[in-house]
């Protein structure tokens, strides 16, 4: 028998014996070369609608900063909504996360936002109650610091539902709509 074959250096022979007895090197690279050779028709496609995704992306944001700018910061009719329900978490809470829900010195309460209002009772009425909201917010902060202890004081409750009020006369005087009530909201057969 001829073993001549196992001394022999070249490529050939090297070849040949990584195929009889392939290391894990050699395994990886031919499973990422079939891999390649399946997956290549469609790299094309995958490219285009990866390209065509992302150009939307960038449209879709431009259109929402441009509408933001064009907007502002916020629209005036949606703040009164907004500090109503803040108004209603704070009265309702029963832990320091919710009575903090959120400050009133900030997001639409911020001075950049307030001052985009226009001009009249209703924006005055929206810089009140943001500040009422911040001061009442930080007198009672010590009755509910703890959730185990937290009870919402009822002159806590009277001062938000004046608040409220007030930021609702404001709000029908700037011909705005009042929210319904439970009763119109019922669709009656």
């Amino acid at each position: 028998m001829d073993l001549s074959y196992t001394n022999d250096t070249s490529r050939r022979a090297r070849f040949k014996r990584e195929l009889r007895n392939p290391s894990m090197v050699t395994v990886m690279l031919l499973v990422l070369l079939a891999t390649a050779v399946v997956v290549a028709p469609f790299a094309p496609g995958w490219v285009t609608t990866t390209r065509e995704g992302f150009d939307a992306l960038a449209e879709q944001k431009d259109r929402n900063e441009s509408n933001k700018s064009a907007l502002g910061a916020s629209v005036p009719s949606q703040i009164a909504p907004w500090l109503a329900t803040q108004a209603r978490t704070m009265t309702k809470a029963t832990g320091p996360l919710e009575w903090n829900v959120v400050s009133f010195v900030g997001g639409p309460c911020d001075i950049a936002n307030l001052s985009q209002l226009p001009a009249g009772k209703y924006s005055q009425a929206i810089v009140q109650a943001c500040g009422s909201f911040n001061q009442i917010q930080l007198s009672y902060s010590g009755s509910c610091f703890r959730a185990s202890t937290c009870k919402i004081p009822d002159a806590a409750k009277t001062e938000i539902a004046r608040v409220m009020d007030l930021v609702w006369v404001a709000f029908a005087d700037a011909g705005f709509v009042l929210p319904y009530s439970e009763d119109e909201q019922q669709i009656f057969p």
